[in-house]
């Protein structure tokens, strides 16, 4: 189990790229909640917008000036890129992360099909399958892995990571199976995280994932249907009952 104490300062840099999802659930905004739980610094590029079943996208052209510039003022230590299923905005983002952010890790959450393309500038790439046991996990993932990139697969029967020459098995906790919106964003934002802060890819998967279980185990039960994560599990709170006059 990795130690998930309150961060006392912000250390890492970390871009986001996805679609703003209104419930506060998933998308943008739950990877910046999970990158500032674990003490990292946000920023976001906003390709689309959704609420319920109407999705609104932002211009390819004006996705790639936002992240540009973040790239020119605050800078990134690590992209988080997850939930763009338009063509154009896949090559849009492309075109940037082959430029202005060559050489920046990204993480890459494969939950649409159109992301495939982006696979091949990733550090680390995440799928959720539901393969038949961990002896397919293992071999799905290290068939999404490639030459200096690892890949993640995740799935009810545990994760596996498969990093070049190494392959490593995550059982599941009880209890981290129940419905839940967010986790694969959430998960690709904690593992950022990490990289930003400078930790190994194994630990930032590990700590991310421990993050991630945590925020499942103690997920609120808002909404209809599948819960929203429990991000801000690692803070310290205040009781409103403190500010009582």
């Amino acid at each position: 189990m990795t130690e998930l104490t309150p961060p006392t300062r912000t250390a890492g840099r970390v871009l986001v790229v996805g679609v703003s999802d209104a419930s506060g659930a998933t998308g943008i905004q739950a990877a910046i909640k999970s990158i500032s739980a674990l003490g990292a610094f946000a920023c976001a590029t906003v390709a689309s917008v959704i609420a319920e079943d109407v999705e609104q996208r932002i211009p390819p052209v004006a996705v790639a000036a936002q992240m540009r510039a973040v790239l020119a003022d605050i800078g990134t230590d690590v992209l988080v890129v997850g939930g763009l299923s338009d063509p154009a905005t896949v090559e849009a983002v492309a075109d940037v992360l082959d430029g202005e952010a060559r050489g920046v890790p990204v993480v890459l959450d494969l939950a649409d099909p159109a992301m495939a393309e982006l696979s091949r500038l990733a550090r680390i790439a995440i799928a959720a399958e539901e393969p038949s046991d961990i002896d397919a996990q293992k071999q799905s993932a290290t068939r999404l892995s490639r030459p200096g990139q690892a890949a993640f697969v995740t799935s009810a029967h545990g994760d596996v990571l498969a990093d070049g020459a190494t392959l490593s098995v995550f059982p599941p906790k009880r209890g981290t199976d129940r419905p839940v919106r967010g986790r694969g964003m959430s998960l690709a934002a904690a593992i950022a995280a990490g990289l930003a802060q400078g930790l190994p890819l194994a630990a930032a998967v590990r700590r991310g994932r421990d993050y991630v279980d945590e925020a499942i185990l103690t997920a609120p039960e808002f909404g209809r249907g599948a819960s929203p994560l429990n991000h801000v599990h690692t803070c310290r709170h205040t009781p409103a009952a403190a500010f009582e006059t």
